[in-house]
């Protein structure tokens, strides 16, 4: 069984490989991420709740872009890898706090 401190060091650790523009994402990265944001908007995530309705928006448009790219398999560049990435991170917006990422 895997306890609540172990899987907050996992959580950081794919966070960490996600962000890290050295790491070429997967359809792992890809789903598991998108997934993260689902969770916590279902959760009602505080943070969340906090930022203004414009940066909402541009949370979800990231969101909805990313798994755009994700359905249409078009992760075949490098730049297209850092799209994704971007979007991603744009969708995450709010959720991550400055040492879940650096």
């Amino acid at each position: 069984m895997i306890h609540s401190q172990d899987r907050d060091h996992l959580k950081m650790k794919r966070i960490k490989q996600i962000t890290d523009p050295q790491h070429t994402l997967c359809r792992d990265d890809m789903i598991w991420a998108l997934h993260y944001v689902q969770k916590k908007v279902a959760q009602g995530e505080p943070a969340l709740l906090e930022l203004p309705k414009p940066r909402l928006l541009l949370n979800f448009q990231n969101f909805g872009e990313a798994a755009i790219m994700l359905f249409s398999g078009s992760q075949s560049s490098h730049l297209e890898n850092e799209r994704i990435r971007s979007c991603l991170l744009e969708a995450m917006h709010g959720l991550l706090s400055g040492e879940d990422y650096s």
